[in-house]
């Protein structure tokens, strides 16, 4: 395999990935989890998009051309020549009731970019009026369907995500963010609304992930994780409600240890 491109998130990986694999050019993305998620969260150079090296040069032609593509730049009103006396007075108050009335009821301005060149947008960036970040739409799998959503606070900043992982129109992943990674996910796998998968994260990167029993709520397996490998596992072998049995791993996923947990 070889590297043929590191993108700035794990969600332009994803986008990539679906690109080239339209384009009949399998890849794969290494060093997602890393980042903890998708979005527009900076991957730091932990993000890879790799290929085999017979399609590197084919691969390299579709991503040439995808880099080509420009968002354009929205144009700057053209400026006004200063008002004076009376007409400054009143021209100051026609402008704040025009401003106030567009802030509140102007349409939300959307940008954004199209992967492959439908005339349709496949990654969306909202703003209000106002030029405030809203949030983010996403059509991963280009199907023409969004898929995933960010949602941002007063402030700008993504506070919350929902995604919809498997791309049958249900949208069963919800995440919270803080300070711009994600804390806490949970997924309903198994489509009855209950999360029955859920995790948590630390700076953004995978720390745990706790099954959960559908029927009593309680977990029957909570994994640990650091730097993406599987750590330890608490496990409730004998299915009474209660974790009772840990498990360390090796870095190959091979049990090392195994100690019985203590009733409280």
């Amino acid at each position: 395999m070889k590297t043929l491109y590191e993108p700035s998130n794990a969600l332009e990986a994803h986008m990539l990935h679906d690109l080239l694999q339209q384009e009949g050019i399998p890849s794969r993305v290494d060093g997602a989890y890393l980042q903890g998620g998708v979005g527009e969260l900076p991957a730091s150079g932990l993000v890879r998009l790799v290929v085999e090296d017979n399609d590197y040069e084919q691969a390299r032609t579709v991503i040439r051309r995808w880099e080509a593509t420009e968002v354009p730049n929205p144009t700057p009103p053209p400026s006004q020549p200063p008002a004076k006396g009376f007409g400054a007075i009143l021209a100051g108050v026609l402008i704040g009731v025009v401003g106030t009335f567009l802030f509140f009821r102007a349409p939300v301005n959307n940008d954004g970019i199209d992967y492959n060149y439908d005339g349709v947008l496949d990654l969306v960036w909202r703003y209000s009026p106002s030029g405030t970040f809203l949030g983010t739409k996403v059509d991963r799998n280009l199907d023409g369907k969004v898929d995933y959503v960010e949602v941002a606070d007063k402030q700008g900043h993504i506070v919350s995500s929902e995604a919809d992982d498997d791309f049958d129109g249900t949208f069963e992943t919800r995440y919270r963010l803080r300070a711009g990674n994600f804390e806490y996910g949970e997924v309903d796998t198994d489509g009855d609304s209950l999360a029955d998968l859920k995790t948590t994260y630390r700076h953004g990167v995978l720390a745990s992930t706790e099954y959960i029993n559908p029927y009593t709520g309680l977990p029957v397996r909570i994994e640990h994780y650091r730097l993406g490998l599987l750590t330890t596992a608490e496990v409730d072998v004998d299915k009474d409600g209660r974790l009772d049995t840990r498990y360390t791993y090796s870095p190959t996923i091979e049990i090392t240890h195994k100690q019985t947990i203590p009733a409280p």
